[in-house]
């Protein structure tokens, strides 16, 4: 469950929020959220559920015994990098764990982008042949 504090220190920073912020949308008092990032207070499954909610995770997130690969910008296919180095704790070995994960992800990212791309070619050539064909008809 230690990952879970981590994970409460990580998402915030990712979403810039502040404790403050956090605290007041999970109607609890912003000593209350420092003492669960901390783990001077044991977070609850209703807590977790909160949190969850809140972030718009599931709640196995807070569980996981790994660190979550955190996507700065929103969106299915984002295109943004994710900076590292706010995973202010990790060692070498989980760092290179990390950085295989956001490999995986950019390339699963690239993958949808040449996908999407393509499409779009051949919705700009339909485009082309149709306005083509209606100038012909308009001549």
């Amino acid at each position: 469950m230690q990952n879970a504090q981590k994970i409460m220190r990580i998402l915030p920073e990712s979403k810039d929020f502040s404790q403050e912020y956090v605290a007041n949308k999970l109607d609890m008092h912003q000593r209350t959220y420092s003492n669960l990032e901390s783990g001077k207070t044991k977070l609850t499954i209703d807590r977790i559920k909160q949190l969850a909610e809140f972030y718009q995770v599931g709640p196995d997130y807070f569980l996981s015994d790994e660190l979550p690969t955190i996507n700065y910008n929103s969106g299915k296919y984002s295109r943004s990098i994710i900076a590292a180095n706010t995973y202010k704790e990790v060692n070498k070995t989980d760092s290179k764990e990390l950085f295989k994960r956001i490999i995986k992800e950019k390339e699963i990212q690239i993958d949808h982008l040449v996908k999407e791309l393509s499409q779009l070619r051949k919705e700009r050539e339909n485009l082309i042949n149709l306005i083509t064909a209606l100038t012909e008809k308009i001549k």
